[in-house]
């Protein structure tokens, strides 16, 4: 076995730890006090002032403000995402007996990535997301690793609320509580002990998967404004946009063709969108859409109910074409051909005006970002920012702890393919190529490489 590969144990470990807190220490002093978009700038505002003004999920805006109200700004919100990630990655080698020397040269590499070096400070709901679900299954992990003592509940219970926060940044991050309950059956259920381990490892699983929808439902109350009036309608918004883009997909890859709900309710709405669809329609983002005047006007007129009854009646009589119209925006949001356009990367400070100056937080792009944006383009067009790339490795990493199979192997397999089951969701969802959206692909696999590469042993130990 070459020294690279012989396992080391403390030395290791403790390299491993010092290289992952310097490189937190660099990514803070590079980036604070964060980076924002004009979704982080709204919902920033939203958490300030206690308002519901965009379709973003309403904890994203809530944890900002509780944040912000702390020390004001995002520098915290950067910090605390910064703190969980890599303190996540520093935890691992504890989950193993021993630590390769390979794990700290790994490391070296992979802190380097903008996953890692850059990410973590823009506040995107997109990044929160992902990394509430990748310290998820670590703390699982902690919780199941050994099966010879009991379950420390801590762990369970810091993982649901976790897991609760994530789907309630990201809607479609609900699916990663079932292979996070899966894991957490399979790994206490212990070795040889037949029915009875199972039964009782899957009891705790389901009522681990009840305290998170308990959880989920308790959060999404707490982050509501008080005050407001009406429901959350951030939801039904989301619908009726991805609807209208599969609406304007198929229209714009079959010419010509009918839409007798919209026809009857808007009759010019239905003829601009035969005449226009395949010059408003882009298979990278839903954004030329709704850029159009004329057509966002017309469209004005047309109910939430006929948007839905029009999606529902392509779903159903005409899924070719639908699935083709999710074929194409699905390849553009996994395999992002043009990178360019699927906002890679954003650096600096950059929202609607009046919102900036009511945060008191002016416009931000000074030659340090741009220094930072050029170090990101270092990496585009390689597979270092290739989602496909990440799921291979992710698949690998996920077949490879299968051979081991220790109780904490399994927690980190369900990270992988709750992040490869996520990306996958999106086949059905995705209206934009956006790079953010899978970054919890990326940093999942990156999660899993660094855990293999700690012990790349595949026989238990």
């Amino acid at each position: 076995m070459s020294q690279a590969l012989r396992p080391s144990g403390t030395a290791a470990k403790w390299t491993l730890r010092v290289i992952l807190a310097g490189a937190l220490v660099l990514m803070l002093k590079l980036n604070l006090p964060g980076h924002l978009t004009v979704d982080s700038v709204l919902a920033l505002h939203e958490g300030r002032f206690g308002v519901r003004t965009t379709w973003n999920p309403a904890f994203f805006g809530w944890l900002l403000g509780v944040l912000d109200r702390i020390h004001t700004g995002t520098a915290l919100a950067v910090g605390l995402v910064g703190v969980l990630l890599f303190g996540a990655w520093a935890m691992l080698p504890s989950l193993r007996p021993r630590t390769s020397w390979l794990a700290p040269i790994v490391s070296l590499g992979l802190v380097a990535l903008p996953q890692a070096m850059i990410y973590p400070a823009i506040v995107w709901k997109d990044v929160q997301f992902a990394v509430a679900a990748v310290v998820g299954f670590v703390l699982l992990a902690y919780g199941v690793r050994d099966r010879a003592r009991p379950t420390p509940w801590i762990s369970l219970i810091l993982a649901a609320v976790l897991f609760a926060a994530a789907g309630l940044l990201r809607q479609n991050g609900l699916i990663l509580a079932v292979p996070a309950a899966m894991a957490i059956a399979w790994a206490r259920s212990g070795s040889g002990s037949g029915s009875g381990g199972w039964l009782r490892s899957s009891a705790l699983a389901a009522a681990w998967l009840a305290a998170v929808a308990a959880l989920t439902l308790l959060l999404s109350a707490v982050a509501q404004p008080q005050g407001a009036g009406a429901p959350d309608s951030a939801g039904g918004k989301g619908l009726r946009i991805l609807g209208t883009y599969d609406i304007v997909a198929a229209s714009a890859l079959q010419p010509g063709r009918p839409t007798p709900h919209i026809d009857k309710e808007s009759p010019a709405a239905g003829a601009y969108l035969r005449q226009q669809a395949q010059r408003l329609y882009s298979a990278e983002r839903v954004d030329t859409i709704s850029q159009d005047p004329v057509m966002a006007a017309l469209f004005k007129t047309v109910s939430r109910e006929t948007i839905r009854a029009e999606w529902l009646d392509l779903i159903r009589h005409q899924p070719g074409l639908y699935l083709r119209a999710r074929s194409l925006a699905f390849a553009q949001v996994v395999g992002t051909p043009i990178i360019d356009r699927c906002l890679p990367v954003t650096i600096g400070i950059d929202g609607p005006p009046e919102t900036l100056k009511a945060l008191d937080m002016p416009r931000r792009r000074t030659l340090h970002d741009q220094k930072l944006y050029n170090y990101v383009t270092w990496f585009m067009d390689t597979p270092a920012m290739s989602h496909l790339a990440f799921a291979v490795i992710a698949l690998g990493v996920g077949v490879a702890l299968l051979f081991r199979r220790d109780p904490a192997d399994l927690a980190i397999v369900g990270l992988m393919a709750g992040a490869l089951g996520f990306a996958a969701s999106f086949f059905a969802i995705s209206i934009a190529c956006d790079y953010r959206y899978l970054y919890l692909l990326d940093v999942a696999a990156i999660t899993g490489l660094l855990y293999l590469a700690i012990d790349p042993r595949l026989k238990r130990a």
